[in-house]
């Protein structure tokens, strides 16, 4: 039994192993697949700061600043100029002020413990839900 030509030229082009073509298009697919970069582009994600045309105040960026500190010799509360001696005190100004942002209660070294829990106790009983210790140094 003899071939055509035509046919053995065909079984010899179907001879082609499969098993190795098979292997680098797997091996391909692995390191494409390993140097792509899925994540977005910098230029591309979205800001998460409002801009204030969009109707946002600096003021709802920036967190209220409670400062515990000693003042003329005794533990006082400071809110910008304003100082206070009492926790009642504390909440009473803390509870006009707008909660969005959060509080922020910087103590001083020199002040007891008990003082920034008060302060931390008043701006819970004021509404804030957002509330910050924030430790500082004595050379305010």
């Amino acid at each position: 039994m003899r071939m055509s030509p035509a046919r053995l030229q065909a079984s010899a082009l179907g001879s082609v192993p499969m098993t190795s073509m098979i292997d680098v298009v797997f091996l391909l697919l692995i390191f494409f697949l390993l140097t792509a970069n899925f994540s977005q582009s910098e230029d591309r994600l979205q800001a998460t700061i409002q801009s204030e045309q969009s109707g946002s105040s600096i003021s709802e960026l920036q967190p209220q600043v409670v400062s515990v500190e000693m003042i003329q010799g005794r533990v006082g509360f400071r809110i910008g100029e304003r100082a206070v001696f009492t926790g009642q005190a504390l909440e009473a100004i803390l509870t006009q002020l707008p909660k969005e942002a959060g509080v922020a209660v910087k103590v001083d070294d020199r002040v007891p413990i008990q003082a920034a829990a008060t302060a931390l106790q008043a701006a819970h009983d004021a509404g804030f839900t957002k509330r910050t210790y924030v430790p500082s140094s004595g050379s305010n």
